[in-house]
């Protein structure tokens, strides 16, 4: 078939959200499809179009940026000229456009299909409250009607699915889906490896990544760090990430908070795959300590390198460990319950042991195998 996916983060945007798009195009490639990419040039400097592991990307000019969205008006009229020649459509969500594609879709008689990575959720501590709960309900606007229209709705579990303020009301046209991502094999660089190793021989290692913003909770780990150090003084907390995030100055927020720690907090910065698949093999345990999260997929890189993980218990985000029971879940948005996970990982030898690594990977790929599969029904 001919597919057409939409989205306003594709490659090579960094986030997750772009990230598990980019993972469903190669599939659906590598399932024999033709598959064509819309989304925003949200640098200048990137090609208008390219191919890339065979997936044909055309960039649209954006308007303005709101937040971490690049809005693009011209994306509308591309999109209009690549349906008439695929046969199914798929918009990857949250989506400014996400209401007038999917009536476009619909007009032209094309298969639409809503890939759901989350609700819009805005910060409530930095930027204007009042503003931001505005701009979340004009998304569940957009979003909850362009569902409606849909011919199928996709997000990574039926817990978070039945959880989401917009697709709680379309569970009779559900189907989860995770896409597949594999770390790098490659070797990463010299000086990265000698860093992350040497840190390994005399801390136990403690990893956590992503975006620094409010909704990922790192300032909840943050307060929940003194209690690790006093029960386990050998604990160093390493950060993949971004620290400096242009749309949400939440590091500054908390930089009062982040300097009383600062002595057994080490910030890495954003790595490339081989480093981070470096990273995910030196830890002894991964945090998740959201406030909400879709399904984080640095859980997924880190348990499929048999780490195991703590994550706060809610919706979506908790399913791993539940099911593979690769890990702990804890109280969310509470430093007292995420530290006694810590702690309870950290003290339990039997984790760290190759062979049951293995046996934390070997469940972890089977969890996953349910959800590999994209509907297109």
């Amino acid at each position: 078939m001919k597919i057409l996916l939409l989205s306003e983060y594709f490659y090579p945007h960094w986030t997750g959200i772009a990230r598990a798009f980019e993972a469903l195009a190669v599939q659906l490639t590598e399932e024999g499809h033709s598959v064509t990419v819309l989304t925003t040039q949200f640098k200048k400097d990137l090609q208008r179009e390219e191919t890339h592991n065979k997936i044909h990307i055309v960039r649209s000019p954006y308007l303005f940026k709101i937040s971490r969205t690049y809005y693009s008006i011209a994306l509308l009229k591309d999109a209009i000229s690549l349906c008439r020649n695929n046969n199914i459509v798929i918009i990857n969500s949250p989506n400014s456009n996400i209401l007038p594609l999917a009536i476009l879709g619909k007009l032209m008689g094309k298969r639409v299909f809503i890939y759901h990575q989350g609700d819009l959720t805005l910060p409530r501590q930095t930027g204007p409250r009042v503003i931001n709960s505005v701009l979340e309900c004009i998304f569940d606007i957009m979003t909850i009607p362009a569902m409606a229209l849909a011919n199928g709705v996709s997000t990574y579990t039926a817990d978070y699915a039945k959880n989401s303020r917009v697709m709680r009301f379309f569970m009779n046209k559900f189907h989860p889906y995770i896409p597949t991502l594999s770390l790098s094999t490659k070797k990463p660089d010299v000086q990265f490896q000698k860093k992350i190793t040497g840190l390994k021989k005399e801390y136990k290692l403690v990893g956590f990544a992503g975006r620094f913003v409010e909704e990922k909770g790192f300032d909840i780990l943050f307060r929940a760090i003194p209690q690790v150090i006093k029960e386990i003084p050998n604990t160093k907390f390493v950060f993949a990430g971004q620290i400096e995030i242009d749309y949400e100055p939440f590091f500054e927020k908390n930089k009062a908070l982040i300097e009383s720690v600062k002595e057994h907090v080490i910030f890495l910065g954003l790595l490339e795959e081989a480093e981070l698949a470096e990273f995910y093999r030196n830890l002894d345990v991964f945090i998740i300590s959201s406030r909400s999260d879709c399904f984080p997929l640095t859980q997924m890189e880190a348990a499929r390198s048999g780490i195991s993980v703590v994550v706060t218990d809610i919706p979506g985000a908790r399913m791993l460990v539940k099911e593979t029971g690769c890990g702990i879940i804890v109280k969310s948005e509470d430093p007292e319950s995420l530290a006694k996970g810590i702690i309870e990982i950290l003290r339990d030898t039997s984790f760290w042991p190759s062979e049951t690594r293995s046996r934390i990977f070997s469940k972890v790929t089977k969890f996953f195998k349910t959800y590999e599969t994209f509907f297109l029904g």
